[in-house]
């Protein structure tokens, strides 16, 4: 249980930290950028105490593909970006690996 709390912590981070340089790109605010760059250090922690529980290439993938789906759901919601049918298509690939990788 600690590992999805600690791989939920690490997506919830790299999401902040995203959001965060997708501000500083639109307004230019500095204090933005840098609370990307904690965002993404304070990833890393989780990163490290998830890597307890699994290998690195597990976690990574892990990571990546629910990190990849929360911020395609923020960039299309709040931030209005458009998505192809294309790259829709391979979003719905990476749940699908999410899954496989996940399942028991």
């Amino acid at each position: 249980m600690k590992f999805y709390l600690y791989i939920l912590a690490l997506a919830t981070f790299d999401l902040a930290a995203i959001i965060s340089i997708k501000f500083w790109h639109l307004k230019g605010n500095l204090g933005y950028l840098l609370a990307g760059m904690a965002g993404f250090a304070i990833s890393a922690i989780f990163m490290g105490l998830s890597l307890k529980y699994e290998g690195v290439a597990i976690v990574n993938i892990i990571w990546m593909a629910v990190s990849t789906i929360l911020v395609t759901l923020v960039g299309y919601y709040y931030f209005k970006e458009p998505i192809a049918l294309h790259q829709l298509v391979g979003i719905a690939i990476v749940l699908i690996g999410l899954i496989t990788v996940e399942w028991k």
